[in-house]
């Protein structure tokens, strides 16, 4: 089974919300703002806040960051950013 699992509720746990939020912190510029196209912008702040509330936007950076992490550590980005020309 993944080490990042989730409840009975399909809730992810707090270890993995407590991973992608220091990983946001460490990572994320503050100056950084994420378009969501007509219904506006975040900016740093604003995504941490969602991941820690557990909203539907929380869910999804919760989902890409675990994607991009499975991808480092599976090796497909590598091989993928190999590719590009």
């Amino acid at each position: 089974m993944n080490s990042i699992q989730k409840n009975s509720k399909d809730e992810i746990n707090k270890k993995t919300v407590d991973l992608v939020i220091a990983r946001m912190q460490a990572t994320i510029s503050p100056n950084l703002r994420l378009a969501r196209g007509f219904e506006g912008s975040l900016d740093k702040e604003e995504m941490i806040e969602h991941v820690k509330q557990g909203t539907e936007i929380g869910q999804r950076l919760i989902q890409s960051h675990l994607n991009f992490m499975r991808a480092q550590a599976s090796g497909k980005l590598i091989t993928t950013l190999n590719t590009v020309r």
